[in-house]
């Protein structure tokens, strides 16, 4: 396919990835990243088409991207996925069962939805031959909106992905048990401004993938009254600059800014994302499948929060680190891609499906 250009349309920024993968390093030639025009994008759906239009076109000639085939990375609440287990069959004759099926596997309207599927393994089973299989379905007007964004920017669209299996392509190295080692899984959790996705993944494929609405640009609001600083820019700013967040019987002098706005934030934190990935790995945890979560991989703009790691780790009992630049990534802009790489996990991705 040659080189990819992989676009993320979030709902805080839009992301953007030029990049080549040969063998298993993935090359980086250009990317950038813009604030997503205020209220244009809601839970994944292209509201104010002109906004973002406007936004993702000036930042592509802003940055000088130059490629035209296009992938894009698609998230939100209301898309579904399912992993099911069905008799071994060829996958045409699998797309066409579950095409004839799919009402079986979705409590929705399938009319409304466009649905795919990924074969995840073969298995052998008592009763013969399996396959297990992820289903995913989005809403039309969301994959509608997407491609007419594209099309508008003169991209031609190779494929759409959901951010779950475009982060699960990116980090499938970091989910191998080694030869003799106990099976198990990782958590990348990606903490956004409006949504935070948590994709369970062992062996290089998907385990479990759950959206919760919730994401940090609460946090902007909190502080924003806090301190009485209206300007959205500002408070951005002052957010990564000095928020943090720490166990409540820690107070560390040597960082007051960081330890008073812990304490502002703190209950919303854990009354609203902590609370919520503890029934995600509540019910994870109840599948026939589970395997012990070894290690939570933190991405998105959420995992700047200062100490958040620790946070997380202590909560759950699970190791917990942010998920720094993977050792198969290569940038030509090194610099600024090291401070940008937790907003592009999802676009990345992308582009190791490159064959």
């Amino acid at each position: 396919m040659g080189q990819l250009l992989g676009i993320e349309v979030g709902n805080s920024n839009i992301k953007l990835v030029q990049g080549i993968k040969k063998g298993r390093i993935v090359h980086v030639q250009n990317h950038g990243i813009t604030a997503t025009p205020k209220n244009a994008v809601r839970d994944g759906f292209i509201v104010d088409m002109e906004a973002v239009y406007n936004a993702a076109s000036e930042l592509i000639k802003k940055k000088r991207f130059n490629e035209q085939n296009a992938a894009l990375s698609i998230q939100g609440t209301s898309i579904i996925t399912r992993d099911v287990i069905v008799p071994y069959m060829e996958e045409n004759e699998l797309r066409n069962v579950l095409e004839y099926q799919k009402e079986e596997y979705f409590p929705i309207d399938v009319s409304d939805y466009q649905t795919d599927f990924k074969i995840l393994e073969k298995l052998d089973t008592d009763e013969g031959k399996k396959l297990s299989v992820l289903l995913v379905a989005a809403p039309n007007n969301m994959i509608t909106g997407a491609m007419d964004l594209l099309r508008r920017l003169n991209l031609k669209v190779k494929f759409i992905d959901i951010a779950s299996n475009a982060v699960a392509n990116l980090y499938a190295n970091k989910s191998m048990s080694f030869q003799g080692e106990e099976p198990y899984s990782i958590m990348v959790l990606d903490i956004g401004g409006q949504t935070t996705t948590a994709t369970i993944i062992s062996d290089g494929k998907i385990l479990f993938s759950r959206t919760i609405l919730y994401g940090f640009d609460e946090l902007n609001d909190i502080i924003s009254k806090e301190f009485s600083e209206e300007s959205y820019e500002q408070v951005e700013i002052f957010k990564k600059r000095y928020a943090a967040i720490y166990d409540a019987d820690k107070s560390p002098e040597e960082d007051l800014y960081g330890s008073h706005i812990s304490h502002v934030i703190k209950p919303a934190i854990d009354t609203n994302l902590i609370q919520e990935i503890s029934r995600v790995l509540d019910f994870y945890y109840s599948r026939n499948n589970a395997r012990k979560v070894k290690t939570i991989y933190l991405v998105g703009g959420g995992a700047c929060l200062k100490n958040f790691d620790r946070y997380i780790g202590k909560s759950f009992g699970i190791n917990t680190v942010r998920g720094d630049i993977l050792d198969n990534i290569k940038a030509k802009d090194a610099l600024n891609f090291k401070e940008d790489f937790l907003y592009l996990t999802n676009v990345l991705g992308l582009i190791t499906r490159i064959s």
